[in-house]
């Protein structure tokens, strides 16, 4: 086994660690695992196939890594993902592209005077792939259910469709209780009190307040929407939580919707448009 220095907070070693989050990318956009063999050669790991074989059934011990069934490829477990998309929330930066883009979006809704939960739960939903919603203290909107029929790769859909039926009932746990969410936050790397406050995460079974259910994950940000608090995010397979593309989309809401309209500027057509 490699001598590399053990992470305390995950009991993985560098080298582990980048074979697991190779394992992880391509589970989250293939939705396959690789071999030893083409591991090595798609990310040029300086170790041979024998080691990297046996650092994958030590990672399947550790519990980071399942076989369905016998001889089956390994398949990241809720575990692994909870170290995978913390690694990627710490070095989440929205672009200012993005930034421009979400805000001239916005812009042109508040223009048309829609219903501006209703048309952020349709665009989180349309961009990620996955469930978007909005709750405040009198009002929630989903969109994007059907999107989970095409999705998902485990997990029970009845599950998760029970749910979505009853979003109301956690409302004031969502609302209400920002210190227990805090304690949800993923563990595996240093997280600031900007991250704390913008962005938190469930993943499957490990809140029985919000009951997901094995294989799914949200994640959700405060922000304010007419002045009202209010809490959008997505709900997802996990893997589908874990592409980075959707973490920065969360993470650009908060930044563009974050204040409440006495503390924040008002949003201004960009220049040109």
């Amino acid at each position: 086994m490699s001598k590399n220095p053990v992470d305390p907070e995950t009991s993985l070693t560098p080298r582990q660690r980048n074979l697991l989050f190779a394992l992880i990318k391509e589970f989250c956009e293939f939705g396959t695992s690789l071999g030893s063999k083409e591991l090595k050669e798609k990310y040029g790991f300086d170790f041979s196939p024998a080691t990297i074989r046996n650092e994958m059934a030590y990672l399947r011990e550790l519990g980071y890594l399942y076989q369905p069934f016998t001889n089956a490829s390994n398949q990241p477990t809720e575990k692994a993902f909870k170290i995978f998309i913390n690694q990627l929330i710490v070095g989440l930066q929205v672009t200012s592209h993005q930034h421009q883009e979400l805000k001239k979006q916005i812009l042109e809704m508040e223009e048309k005077q829609v219903n501006l939960q209703k048309e952020i739960s349709r665009l989180l939903a349309f961009d990620s792939g996955g469930v978007g919603f909005t709750l405040d203290k009198n009002n929630e909107s989903i969109s994007g259910v059907k999107n989970l029929l095409s999705s998902s790769k485990d997990g029970k859909i009845t599950d998760i469709l029970d749910f979505l039926d009853n979003l109301d009932s956690h409302k004031k746990y969502l609302l209400e209780h920002p210190k227990e969410q805090e304690k949800l936050l993923l563990k595996g790397g240093q997280v600031n009190q900007e991250q704390k406050n913008n962005l938190q995460t469930i993943i499957g079974t490990e809140n029985p307040v919000i009951p997901l259910g094995q294989g799914y994950a949200m994640l959700a940000t405060e922000v304010y929407i007419d002045n009202q608090k209010t809490v959008v995010g997505l709900i997802t397979p996990i893997h589908v939580l874990a592409r980075k593309k959707n973490l920065e989309l969360v993470q650009a809401l908060g930044s563009v919707l974050g204040k409440s309209k006495e503390t924040k500027p008002k949003i201004s057509k960009p220049k040109g448009k």
